[in-house]
């Protein structure tokens, strides 16, 4: 198992502890906007990476028919479970050698939601994520994705083990891989997964004072 590998599978047992001592509450504004402006178009959604249930919550009230969330975290699986008992929502745990198509029987999905994480895979793992990713969409269906910007604080924060693929340093997210790739690179990944980028737009703010700078590219796409 070489380096990269091996920081892979350390980032994710120590992201399974941060996001399990901590519960995010609200759903992304843009997210939500996006989902109540589309929601007679989608029937059906995946939200991949969906953590402790905030959009799968957002997305039921939107009135979507179809809900499947899928993470790598049994903890917060479980409470998205509670937090959503009263929808009709599919759960799914998932590893790091998912077969999307084979665990959730479906290649006709009218939308992947990929929120909050792209950013902790390396190169090789969100290639092969946003490929399957078209397999499961029927043609023209739509994904929505945030991708952490390069004017972001965490980018260059810690050691450099791949091309803008770091070890991060800050004590938030200490020893984590974070991924933080330039726009030229996200958009071969989704060209590479026969995916054609509809819009990119962004969100960015600031906290602790203005010291830390969050910053994502916000990206439609649609399987060609």
């Amino acid at each position: 198992m070489n380096e990269i590998q091996k920081a892979q599978e350390h980032s994710y047992k120590l992201w399974e502890k941060h996001i399990s001592n901590s519960m995010l509450l609200y759903p992304n504004e843009y997210l939500t906007r996006y989902i109540y402006a589309n929601r007679s178009k989608f029937n059906s959604i995946l939200d991949f990476g969906c953590g402790d249930g905030r959009h799968l919550e957002m997305m039921a009230r939107a009135g979507i028919k179809e809900i499947i969330g899928i993470d790598c975290n049994a903890s917060a699986l479980k409470i998205a479970n509670q937090r959503c008992e009263k929808y009709n929502i599919t759960l799914h745990q998932n590893n790091q050698n998912i077969n999307l198509k084979e665990l959730i029987q479906r290649d006709d999905l009218d939308c992947v939601v990929c929120w909050g994480i792209t950013l902790i895979n390396a190169n090789y793992v969100t290639s092969s994520i946003f490929k399957q990713f078209a397999d499961i969409l029927k043609s023209g269906g739509k994904i929505i994705a945030n991708w952490r910007a390069q004017d972001d604080s965490l980018y260059g924060d810690g050691k450099e083990i791949q091309k803008d693929t770091f070890i991060i340093q800050r004590d938030s997210h200490k020893g984590m891989l974070y991924y933080i790739p330039n726009l030229d690179d996200i958009k071969a990944i989704y060209k590479s997964a026969n995916l054609e980028i509809i819009s990119i737009d962004s969100e960015r703010f600031t906290t602790d004072n203005g010291k830390i700078i969050n910053s994502w590219h916000i990206i439609e796409a649609k399987k060609v």
